[in-house]
């Protein structure tokens, strides 16, 4: 659980210099991602939020992000400026996901649009962005769980179905070390130059390309089709629509 060293000053100021980002860690917070949006409200640069602990954390679509202390890694980035906008990034931020557990001994990682990473068929990693704009080109803030060390019994009956971690997929691996290869990857996919070759990667690892699909807003269809591709801008392409939002699922 070598994330707790953050609690160490020396520790986390030599990791700052590492990773070229100041880093705040808390043993429990009610949310990285507001946090984070606090501190870019008022000027902060380049940074990152990470807690042990999150008592209220964010999904998508307002759904909360539960796991127990010393379970997940739980952080939110700063970027200013912005490197993109919030959805485009947050589906990049799945590309950046993958290649650091693959760094980390996990080659086999998914996506599944618009912002999940998966390890069998079932979601290990999320991520949410939200942009600001001012006149210095905004900012966004980008958070991401991955859950690490979950047993069977950290999960509910009906998470077990749809989530997982590492662990439970036979990998073993370091939150602090996953942090440290997730900022060089975000950093990486931040680049405007790298962003064809990450679209690229997000395509081949896609899990829903190809397939017929059923796209849902609260609850409701609203397209149905082959997802064909995603745009440029990080849309779903489904038969001839664009879909910008909502949660998808597979129907054959």
């Amino acid at each position: 659980m070598r994330l707790a060293l953050l609690a160490i000053p020396a520790v986390r100021s030599a990791l700052s210099l590492e990773i070229r980002r100041d880093i705040e860690f808390h043993a429990a917070l009610a949310s990285t991602q507001e946090r984070a949006r606090a501190l870019a409200a008022a000027g902060a640069g380049p940074s990152v939020v990470v807690a042990d602990l999150q008592t209220a954390g964010q999904g998508t679509h307002g759904r909360t992000w539960h796991a127990a202390a010393g379970t997940s890694l739980l952080a939110s980035w700063l970027f200013r400026p912005a490197p993109a906008e919030p959805g485009l990034f947050a589906l990049l931020a799945g590309v950046a996901v993958a290649r650091a557990l693959e760094r980390l001994g996990m080659p086999e990682a998914s996506l599944k649009w618009p912002n999940d990473v998966e390890a069998g068929q079932k979601k290990v990693a999320g991520a949410l962005a939200h942009a600001t704009t001012d006149g210095e080109g905004g900012s966004l803030v980008l958070g991401i769980g991955v859950n690490v060390h979950q047993t069977t019994d950290d999960f509910s009956a009906e998470l077990r179905a749809s989530a997982t971690s590492l662990a439970l997929t036979g990998h073993t691996v370091d939150r602090l070390s996953l942090l440290v290869e997730i900022t060089r990857e975000l950093d990486r996919v931040a680049a405007p130059g790298e962003r064809v070759g990450a679209l690229a990667e997000w395509r081949r690892r896609a899990t829903l390309l190809g397939r017929e699909v059923e796209v849902t807003r609260e609850g409701r269809p609203v397209v149905r089709g082959v997802a064909r591709d995603i745009a440029d801008d990080g849309a779903l392409l489904v038969g001839s629509e664009r879909v910008v939002g909502g949660d998808v699922r597979t129907l054959a």
